[in-house]
């Protein structure tokens, strides 16, 4: 299988950006890493991450309207690209093969 690695905060903010589309930004991903992993990470933690993986080409964003409860400031929205799609794939097929080998054993 051809494909890099990424961290498992990486993968966890991927998962959540899938999960979450098309309301997929970076307060709504903290919360629901918190909410399903039960770690609390710091919004600048979120966001370093989310840049990284639009720079790497896993991720793409676009703003998203403006809000009178954000004082008229728009949401950065994320969603996976082709690219992202593949790597949450190939990382669910590799945990997948090696789960069925342990459980084998």
């Amino acid at each position: 299988m051809n494909r890099s690695f990424i961290s498992e905060l990486e993968e966890l903010v991927l998962l959540s950006v899938g999960v979450l589309h098309p309301e997929a930004y970076a307060y709504s991903i903290r919360l629901e890493i918190r909410s399903q992993v039960g770690k609390s990470l710091s919004l600048a933690s979120v966001h370093t991450v989310l840049y990284r993986l639009e720079k790497d080409g896993l991720l793409k964003s676009e703003l998203g309207g403006r809000s009178e409860k954000r004082g008229g400031r728009s949401k950065r929205l994320f969603s996976l690209t082709q690219h992202g799609e593949k790597t949450v794939e190939d990382i669910h097929a590799v945990r997948q093969a090696m789960w069925a080998r342990m459980q084998s054993t």
